[in-house]
């Protein structure tokens, strides 16, 4: 059966499906790429996310790492430090000695000394005391370094003055002098231990302050691993559900194909079939739609024969009636162009009209204008003339004739006033029924 059907000439139906079906595939295909397309670029993002934050966690370490190394850098300075102090420590004291033991050889030579000599010695420890003291220097060693010089200095200022008269040195100042040496030793011994004690003490607080970055720095080594690890397992436990998702995802995806997949061979076997029973239809119609072609024909020819007789018909019949309303057409146009032109000889008339009018208009306005301007210059004048005539008849009139006067005065100016107003009223009128008549031209 299906050998048969393959077998089976194709037909505009067929065709028609098949492209139908290479359209549909089509379409699934482009709205499978664009569902990729649109998966692909968070899938970007987090990864370069998640590249930016590694990025981020090297250049942290990397910055743990230069301060550790700054940190042992510093504590090799500190160290290289103390060793200088203890160094010069140990020559402040090697000069101490030298000068506790050059203090007799230089005793001895003074003996030999002149007075002029004595003397000059003796200006120049005046000298010395008179002069400020220096800058105090950090150093190690204590105070009592200068009760030390005072002594030797005070046996050296007796010495010279059993000089000076005539005593020698006797057995007594020798003594004195091998004590002052020794206790001198003493107290620089005594300051080389204090020296050294606090070399001990800042040396071991420094081991001590190396000791505890050290600590720090394993401790904060041990919480970035103990993080690390926390952030790689909790990275390991998402990617496994991950996957355990996929594949769960993977295998119902393989399922519904495969269900599709069969659902689609038994609709196609189906669709096979069907296009076999209508390709047998198509064949029995066919036959039986050319029988009803031959009868459509025919039918079609009576029906053609029919319609171009009604046509020739209506044909005439509009063609009479066109004459007419052509005719119609011309007489109305006629009239039409009759009527416009009487129109127009109007518009001309009336145009002409308006202008004339509109030129008196402007030249009433004028005149009225220059008349109200007259007019009140008179008024301005009047009232002038009837103030100096005020200022004349107060001059020279009598006194019994100032009232009738001046009620004469006013009655005349009063009627020249009503007789220009009047005369205004009218001119004013007249410029008002000017404009009435030029509006009604208008319109």
């Amino acid at each position: 059966m299906n050998h048969d059907v393959r077998n089976l000439p194709l037909s505009q139906d067929l065709l028609n499906y098949y492209r139908e079906r290479l359209e549909r595939c089509e379409h699934d295909y482009k709205e499978a790429l664009e569902k990729i397309d649109a998966i692909r670029i968070p899938h970007d993002d987090a990864h370069r996310v998640a590249w930016e934050a590694h990025k981020r966690a090297e250049e942290v370490a990397s910055l743990q790492k230069a301060l550790s190394d700054a940190e042992l850098a510093l504590f090799d300075e500190k160290r290289a430090f103390l060793k200088l102090l203890a160094e010069n420590d140990e020559l402040k004291g090697k000069y101490l000695v030298m000068e506790v033991e050059l203090t007799p050889i230089y005793e001895a030579k003074l003996t030999a000394r002149s007075v002029q000599e004595l003397k000059d010695w003796k200006k120049i420890r005046y000298l010395l005391k008179i002069a400020p003291c220096p800058e105090p220097e950090t150093t190690y060693f204590r105070e009592k370094l200068d009760k030390r010089l005072v002594k030797v200095s005070r046996g050296k200022e007796e010495r010279m003055e059993g000089m000076d008269k005539g005593e020698g040195i006797g057995m007594g100042n020798l003594d004195q002098r091998d004590m002052i040496i020794m206790e001198d030793e003493i107290e620089a011994l005594k300051l080389t231990v204090t020296s050294l004690r606090t070399q001990l003490e800042e040396q071991g607080r420094a081991y001590e302050t190396t000791v505890a970055a050290l600590k720090r720095d394993r401790q904060t080594q041990i919480d970035e691993e103990k993080a690390r690890r926390e952030h790689e397992s909790q990275r390991i436990s998402e990617l496994l559900e991950k996957l355990q998702k996929l594949r769960a995802l993977c295998r119902e995806n393989i399922r519904e194909l495969l269900h599709t997949k069969k659902a689609s061979h038994a609709y196609e076997k189906k669709l096979v079939e069907e296009k076999a029973a209508l390709l047998e239809d198509l064949r029995s119609t066919g036959s039986q739609l050319a029988v009803e072609r031959d009868k459509a024909e025919s039918a079609e020819r009576t029906i053609e024969s029919r319609v171009t007789k009604k046509q020739e018909t209506l044909v005439g019949d509009l063609r009479s009636q066109l004459g007419k309303y052509e005719k119609e057409l011309h007489t109305a146009k006629s009239k039409c162009e009759e009527i416009e032109k009487t129109f127009k000889k109007k518009v001309d008339y009336l145009q002409s009209r308006l202008s004339a009018i509109t030129s008196s208009y402007t030249a009433l306005k004028r005149r009225r204008d220059y008349e109200i301007e007259g007019f009140t210059n008179d008024i301005l004048i009047l009232r002038k003339q009837l103030k100096v005539l005020e200022r004349s008849i107060l001059k020279y009139a009598p006194l019994e004739d100032k009232e009738l006067v001046l009620l004469n005065l006013a009655k005349e100016t009063g009627e020249r006033v009503g007789k220009i107003s009047s005369e205004l009223h009218g001119l004013k009128a007249k410029v008002y029924a000017t404009e009435e008549e030029v509006r009604s031209l208008k319109y």
